[in-house]
């Protein structure tokens, strides 16, 4: 429910300030929702959670790959919806800290499950790396015009794609920005991590986090067999001999590389092709044109060891997205160059969203992300 509502004209764009009641489906603390005018024109949609009329830090989230809104309205099962935004606009809020979020590009929230977006494909599909860097440093500029947020620190928090858009627009210098704080960050570039998801060993993650019982790195039938059912059930609910390609009587990298060749021979032809409808519908809501972009870029394995402010990395060892050998790697170039002002926390049984999902189901946060608010309110 919406008590109040009036706008401002302030440089062009115009502030929806929104003062929220408690609700189960709202964020427990008032709100503004903006609309900031982008490098080319195009209005970047945003919602910003500020506890005061000064603060001394700004988080701006950087949206991942695929279409986000400045809410990410999910769903799990048939009963929790929520807006991911909430969660950490309230945990900052609690810390006296602003937060920003903002929808990419041709997306805008809907009340639709289950994705809860409305996106022009065909726009959306043009959007690069480039033009989401440039979007970004658009949404800085105008958030630092802003009286209560001159003095503020700019933080990016990026997950996933966002932690390389942060390190970009850190390396580019066009806009202030005091730190990065990433998180499932690909240390390689997208392409590269679209072969090794498809390479068996982004499958053995998530299925020795069930049935690797004795920790050797294979799973034996007998495991795979004597599992939960409820795990059986989560990955498909295979029996020992669909997965078991190479018929060796166990389960590894090269049975799950066999049985994703055809998905990955798939994907790259429809890459080759320019083929942005198959990639849609059958890949990831992302356009060809994008991952083109992404394949010609200095991967973040060289590109956050050279800047020059402080950089906090968070993953976790569970991360089937993006693996966490190439940030341990990181982790020791960085430690042979003395780079004192790039900080590593990683965590056992964690995923690539550091398992946000399960502060959502069990409403505990988990370790990763108390560390990572911590370290937010620290700096």
């Amino acid at each position: 429910m919406i008590l109040k509502r009036f706008t401002l004209n302030i440089t062009g764009a115009i502030i929806l300030a929104l003062a929220v009641v408690l609700s189960k489906n709202a964020s427990l603390q008032a709100q503004e929702l903006v609309r900031i005018p982008g490098f080319d024109g195009i209005i970047i949609e945003g919602r910003l959670h500020i506890p005061s009329d000064r603060v001394r830090t700004l988080v701006i989230d950087v949206p991942g790959s695929g279409p986000h809104t400045y809410l990410n309205r999910r769903r799990i099962g048939r009963s929790i919806e929520f807006n991911y935004h909430d969660y950490f606009a309230d945990e900052l809020y609690s810390r006296d800290i602003a937060y920003f979020s903002y929808s990419t590009r041709h997306t805008v929230p809907d009340s639709t499950p289950p994705l809860f977006d409305r996106v022009d494909r065909d726009l959306f599909c043009s959007v690069t790396p480039q033009i989401k860097v440039r979007d970004l440093e658009s949404v800085i500029h105008f958030l630092k015009k802003d009286e209560r947020l001159q003095s503020a620190k700019i933080i990016l928090l990026g997950f996933s794609e966002g932690a390389i858009i942060a390190g970009l627009a850190a390396e580019r210098k066009n806009a202030a920005v005091d730190a990065l704080f990433l998180a499932g960050t690909p240390s390689e570039d997208v392409y590269s991590l679209i072969l090794w998801q498809h390479s068996g060993a982004s499958s053995m993650i998530n299925y020795r986090k069930f049935f690797d019982s004795n920790g050797d790195g294979i799973i034996e039938r007998s495991e795979y067999d004597g599992g939960d059912p409820r795990a059986r059930a989560r990955v498909g609910g295979y029996a020992f001999e669909q997965l078991d390609m190479n018929r060796d009587s166990v389960l590894s990298t090269d049975d799950f590389r066999i049985l994703m060749k055809p998905r990955l021979e798939a994907i790259l032809s429809a890459i080759e092709r320019n083929d942005d409808e198959w990639i849609w519908t059958s890949f990831f809501r992302v356009g060809t044109q994008w991952i083109r972009e992404h394949r010609a870029l200095e991967p973040n394995k060289t590109r956050i060891l050279r800047l020059d402010i402080p950089v906090f990395l968070f993953h976790g060892e569970n991360d089937a997205n993006t693996p966490v050998e190439g940030i341990l790697e990181m982790q020791k170039t960085a430690q042979r160059q003395n780079r004192e002002n790039i900080h590593f926390f990683i965590f056992p049984d964690h995923d690539h969203s550091l398992e946000f999902l399960s502060w959502v189901v069990r409403k505990t946060m988990p370790e990763g992300l108390k560390v990572l608010f911590q370290e937010l309110e620290n700096f």
